[in-house]
């Protein structure tokens, strides 16, 4: 089986279960835009300093946001935590800016290995301004193409990827979105 052929059914799998799954301190692939839209919170950030965390397990980080993308609420985030116990991997962060995702728990910002966690200088520009508009995909599911489903591709409210890697990596360059008949596609948006 090809290296291709065995990421595209990881990614599939992982579509299907539409859960992240960690093993071994790795994530199975999964669109962006996927994470986007299953986080509470995706904001850009410039870490500041590591700072005394009161929560066990939990390392804590200031931080200064300096663009929001989504946020279930309007406080301001000062303060984010990552995992530090055994059962997690763990994500450690530098005094840098960082595309950031994560889920509210207990009124405190989580972030995990497999949430969206980026420095914001790895980001092309086409990721950044994909970040204003994977929102109105949220409405959609995006989901593998498999047997049947590949030929029927005008559920309305899903986005397939094929089973080759083409059908893949077009996908990463692709944001799904719902059209003016209310059924979603991948459009892959010029950049501004």
């Amino acid at each position: 089986m090809s290296a291709a052929v065995t990421v595209a059914l990881l990614f599939f799998l992982s579509v299907a279960l539409n859960e992240q799954v960690t093993e071994g301190c790795s994530c199975v692939p999964r669109h962006p835009q996927q994470q986007f839209c299953s986080s509470d919170i995706v904001i850009r950030a410039k870490v500041i300093e590591k700072v005394p965390s009161t929560v066990p397990g939990l390392t804590a980080y200031k931080i200064q946001t300096t663009e929001t993308f989504k946020q279930l609420d309007k406080k301001r985030i000062q303060v984010i935590y990552t995992r530090t116990t055994p059962t997690f991997c763990v994500i450690s962060l530098n005094n840098d800016e960082y595309l950031l995702s994560g889920r509210v728990q207990d009124g405190r910002v989580i972030l995990n290995l497999c949430d969206l966690v980026k420095p914001w200088s790895q980001l092309s520009q086409l990721q950044k301004w994909y970040l204003s508009i994977y929102q109105k995909g949220c409405v959609c599911e995006i989901s593998p193409c498999t047997g049947e489903s590949c030929l029927n591709k005008m559920l309305q409210k899903k986005c397939f990827i094929g089973p080759n890697s083409y059908d893949l990596e077009k996908a990463l360059r692709s944001v799904c979105v719902p059209g003016n008949d209310g059924f979603c596609s991948w459009q892959q948006i010029l950049e501004k």
